[in-house]
């Protein structure tokens, strides 16, 4: 078989479009296709994507439109990973696992769905409002795509934090200002002027989002308000990349939030169908357990029943410790390449992100008259340290929680005379633990009683503080809890997000997409998962 080099184009050049595609939110567009165009015979090199969530799908769709052999194995019969929905009631009811707010087609999503194959096949409704917060003393409803609307209605609420509020909100927008300045990773010159020519982001590389408001605000009220979105980025402020805060936040209220009409599974089996398309390949209920190398190069994959894909490059949507540990089952020490040790050494310093509970109900009536707001962010304490804390102990009395009422999206998202909605909060993996072993040896009895308890406590709550009469309206309810998302994604604790967001992975030391190993790229990175909170 002919290798990159032996036809004129560097096995350099061919690996970087290959991992270009892994970051298709931040991606040179026309740098992606000249190295397309110059790579030939592209039948030549096969290239194997491991797992189907939307960075898998839209990494494998892009390099089938150029002509690559692209083979996608999904260990799940579903594509889209958080991006899928699933039936209840024989139909009656289509619950979406994960989405809550993504970006416009005609927005930061446009390029990526273009070099996809798939603009023109996803339609996106703008929501109502960005947000509702209710805190123990204010129910605050937040505009759409009008920071300064958000600013003038707190500074009303405390007028002694007015010039914080504002300097907060200024200094957000000016990290969002500066990101999208063009910057040239690979020139000397971008690199050296970089704390010149872009201050604020450069001024926040090692700040916490709790330094952030030290420098801006002090009344306990006005800092919890203003870490509303904390539970999205999964770490409370004392720990949360103040940068990753402050650009995700300032995009969504720049922005806005969408709705993928009907569901996110819309966009997955889009994606699915532009990959088939273009003469990509998909294994769906197939799992890939090995990846082997040779002199520190990928070579192939394998999968569980034994068959061996051969590879030219491997783009992972795995999680990174399960791609790391399909590296070792499949080959030996000797073939890892020089560095492969540091960089175990590093990921062994990461932890995985926060997990989630959720709760999924189908109603008996309409509620979209009844109910003001989409996504309703509840907070019944003014400390995001303790709701942290009791979100790692999966508190559901003690910790905030989400109430997401779909039908207030966009008419007919539920069948007439019913509604759909979730009720979601942050959950730690250790209080699952317990029920791992039986869990996965299908003994679920004590597993389903604590499942319940805590379904039970949430929709109470959600019942007293946002929806009147709730528990009287349940047609149909379901639950998921960490040990749920480990079963149908395999992510490590059933994380949402990755690794944690903290200052050691995050912005200027963030894991990149490459791989010591030649021919290796990631693409389970939260940044492109933002596109769809979960």
């Amino acid at each position: 078989m002919a290798t990159p080099d032996d036809r004129g184009i560097s096995r350099k050049e061919f690996l970087k479009l290959v991992a270009a595609t892994t970051a298709a939110l931040a991606i040179d567009w026309n740098e992606l296709e000249a190295l397309a165009a110059e790579i030939g015979p592209k039948q030549e090199m096969p290239i194997v994507v491991i797992g189907g969530g939307l960075g898998g799908l839209s990494a494998a769709a892009h390099l089938a439109r150029r002509g690559f052999p692209v083979m996608l194995v999904e260990q799940h019969f579903k594509p889209g990973g958080y991006a899928t929905s699933f039936e209840r009631a024989n139909g009656k009811f289509v619950f979406d696992v994960s989405l809550h707010a993504t970006g416009s087609t005609q927005g930061s999503l446009q390029p990526v769905l273009e070099g996809a194959g798939v603009a023109g096949k996803i339609e996106t409704v703008e929501l109502p409002e960005l947000c509702r917060v209710i805190t123990p003393d204010h129910d605050l409803t937040w505009p759409q795509r009008d920071p300064q609307a958000i600013v003038d209605q707190l500074a009303q609420l405390f007028p002694g934090e007015a010039e914080g509020i504002q300097d907060f909100f200024d200094y957000m927008l000016g990290i969002l200002d500066d990101a999208m300045k063009p910057f040239d990773e690979d020139s000397w010159w971008d690199r050296l002027t970089f704390p010149l020519t872009h201050r604020k982001m450069w001024g926040i590389r090692n700040k916490t989002l709790a330094d952030v408001l030290d420098e801006h605000v002090h009344d306990d009220r006005v800092r919890a308000i203003l870490s509303t979105f904390w539970p999205y980025y999964g770490l409370p402020p004392s720990r949360l990349s103040g940068f990753y805060y402050c650009i995700a936040t300032s995009a969504f209220m720049r922005f806005g939030g969408h709705y993928i009409k009907q569901r996110s599974q819309d966009l997955s089996d889009a994606l699915l169908e532009s990959i088939g398309a273009h003469g990509g390949r998909v294994l769906l209920g197939t799992e890939a357990t090995g990846i082997t190398l040779k002199d520190g190069a990928v070579t192939s994959v394998m999968l569980k029943d034994g068959t061996e894909l051969e590879a030219r490059a491997v783009i992972s949507n795995a999680s990174v410790p399960t791609t790391m540990q399909m590296l070792a089952k499949a080959s030996a020490r000797g073939d890892y390449p020089e560095g492969a040790g540091e960089y175990l050494e590093t990921l062994g310093t990461y932890r995985p992100a926060i997990s989630t509970f959720v709760v999924w109900l189908g109603l008996n009536r309409e509620i979209k008259d009844q109910v003001q707001g989409y996504e309703i962010f509840v907070d019944q304490t003014y400390d995001p340290e303790r709701a942290y804390q009791a979100a790692l102990a999966c508190d559901p009395i003690e910790s905030g929680l989400a109430v997401t009422v779909y039908d207030n999206a966009f008419e007919g998202y539920s069948q007439p005379g019913t509604s759909t909605i979730a009720v979601l909060m942050a959950s730690g993996y250790e209080p699952w633990r317990r029920f791992e072993t039986d869990y996965f040896a299908s003994r679920k009895d004590e597993y389903r009683r604590e499942k319940d308890r805590i379904a039970q406590a949430l929709i109470e709550r959600a019942e007293q503080l946002v929806i009147p009469g709730l528990s009287s309206m349940i047609e149909v309810m379901d639950a998921a809890t960490p040990l749920t998302n480990v079963r149908y994604t395999r992510n490590p604790e059933g994380s949402i997000y990755g690794y944690e967001q903290s200052l050691a992975n995050s912005y200027m030391t963030r894991l990149p997409n490459t791989t010591p190993f030649k021919g290796l790229s990631r693409a389970w990175v939260p940044e492109c998962e933002r596109s769809t909170r979960s």
